[in-house]
């Protein structure tokens, strides 16, 4: 089972779904659970519950 994270507080983050389409704002809410599928340095690559990916830096969340 992959690893998860939550938000520290409430954050808002960009999410590009496909090409040619706009970028849009999603906001999540304090203590919000985000599945973890790639781990950088710096960086996770997350996947939230609507299957929306996200690049997050790490101070921005904590480790479930």
């Amino acid at each position: 089972m992959p690893d998860s994270v939550q938000t520290k507080e409430a954050l808002t983050l960009k999410a590009h779904a496909n090409l040619g389409e706009e970028v849009e704002d999603v906001e999540f809410s304090a203590g919000e659970e985000l599945t973890v599928l790639k781990e950088w340095d710096h960086h996770y690559l997350v996947r939230n519950a609507d299957g929306k990916l996200f690049n997050v830096r790490k101070e921005l969340v904590n480790r479930g």
